[in-house]
C-alpha cells in the first residue's frame, strides 16, 4: 500500500467523525498519541559551538543540529 493510499484509507475511515471521536478513537488504538495541532510553547536555549548549535539546561531533553555553511 502507498502512502496516498493509506492516507485516502484513514480519510475515509474518519470521514464524519467530530475531532474529539477521532482522538477518543487514536487514544484506544494508539500506545501514544500527540495532537500536532495543540502542541505546547517549548523554549531553547541555543548554544553556538563552532558548525554544531546545542539547545542546552532548557527543561526538555538536549538536542542539537549543524548549520550549513554556504558555498
Amino acid at each position: 500500500m502507498t502512502p496516498e493510499e493509506r492516507k485516502e484509507e484513514v480519510r475515509a475511515a474518519q470521514q464524519g467523525k467530530s475531532r474529539e471521536e477521532i482522538m477518543a478513537e487514536m487514544e484506544r488504538k494508539s500506545e501514544s498519541v500527540v495532537d500536532l495541532d495543540n502542541l505546547a510553547s517549548v523554549e531553547h536555549n541555543w548554544v553556538k559551538r563552532g558548525i554544531k548549535v546545542s539547545c542546552e539546561h532548557a527543561g526538555h531533553p538536549h538536542h542539537s543540529h549543524f548549520l550549513i555553511r554556504p558555498r
